[in-house]
């Protein structure tokens, strides 16, 4: 969704490459103990703090976050002994 709406041209900035994610309707406590690293990435890389504005962010940002693991057509996968490639 975030890739598609930068290429149709509603992205934001100058060069309308990104968009904003916005936390700042969250109290800063629970920002403070559930997103601490968020909160500091945003601060050191982007001059954001959270609990005021936004944060620029792009689609591969997510990847500093972990998830789920897929093969390069989007699968999951769910690796084992025998099949490192297992579909699931």
């Amino acid at each position: 969704a975030m890739t598609l709406e930068i290429r149709e041209g509603r992205g934001v900035g100058p060069e309308s490459d990104h968009i904003y994610l916005h936390l700042d309707h969250l109290p800063a406590e629970l920002l403070a103990e559930r997103l601490p690293g968020i909160s500091e990435t945003a601060k050191i890389f982007a001059g954001v703090d959270v609990t005021k504005e936004p944060i620029p962010v792009i689609p591969t940002v997510h990847y500093n976050m972990g998830g789920i693991p897929t093969n390069h057509f989007g699968e999951v996968v769910n690796p084992t002994k025998d099949d490192p490639d297992r579909i699931v």
